[in-house]
């Protein structure tokens, strides 16, 4: 796979986003922009980033130090050359370091049976009494049992949908947000820290930022 390109510049309008923030990022302002090619989509794929959010990619880059990635892969596009204004390259260097020494994204989980169970379990004593209040006025004993018999029901049908769900663990894609299903066997751990829709190699149906998000995320 081509690398990945890494460049300076100014913002050319005020409709780019950045990939991690998700805020617009200002015509004028600065923003680092990182081409990669998918041989999957046969196709480039463009991020941007503001500088404060920009993380050195710790698996293409392992052991490159932001000093590093700002002086030797880090290409200068912006109107007024920052790289060569000593203040303004010590900024954007302590902007990354910053950004690349932050705490990792934990993947998204899913309560587990026990969990869910045990939370039904605290708060079903609360919703008999709530509805017991507001049958009080009904006269007829037989109308009052079907309603509970009714009640019951519907929460035996609750409980059964709780129990059947397992634990799942998520994925989130850093460009459009949407959670993916990962397999039973995939740890969260193995991913990269920026995991897009079209790395998922497990699930095609899902592998691309157009498909729907999963039911249950």
């Amino acid at each position: 796979m081509p690398p990945s390109t890494h460049k300076i510049e100014n913002a050319k309008s005020g409709r780019s986003k950045c990939k991690r923030c998700k805020e617009v990022i200002v015509n004028g302002e600065l923003r680092i922009v990182t081409e990669a090619y998918s041989e999957t989509r046969d196709m480039d794929f463009v991020s941007n980033y503001h500088t404060q959010c920009f993380k050195v990619p710790p698996r293409a880059m392992a052991g490159v130090s932001p000093e590093e990635f700002v002086e030797e892969h880090l290409e200068d596009c912006s109107n007024d050359d920052v790289l060569s204004d000593p203040e303004t390259l010590a900024e954007i260097i302590a902007d990354i370091t910053l950004a690349t020494n932050a705490p990792k994204k934990k993947a998204k989980k899913k309560k587990s049976k026990a969990e869910t169970n045990e939370e039904e379990e605290d708060c079903r004593p609360a919703k008999k009494a709530k509805k017991a209040k507001k049958k009080a006025p009904v006269k007829s004993e037989e109308v009052t049992e079907d309603d509970d018999d009714t009640s019951d029901d519907s929460e035996k049908g609750d409980s059964s949908s709780a129990s059947s769900a397992s634990e799942q663990q998520w994925v989130g894609c850093d460009s459009c947000g949407k959670w993916r299903k990962l397999p039973a066997n995939m740890s969260p751990d193995t991913l990269p820290d920026e995991w897009h829709c079209n790395m998922n190699t497990w699930d095609t149906c899902v592998a691309t930022c157009e498909a729907a998000e999963e039911e249950g995320a």
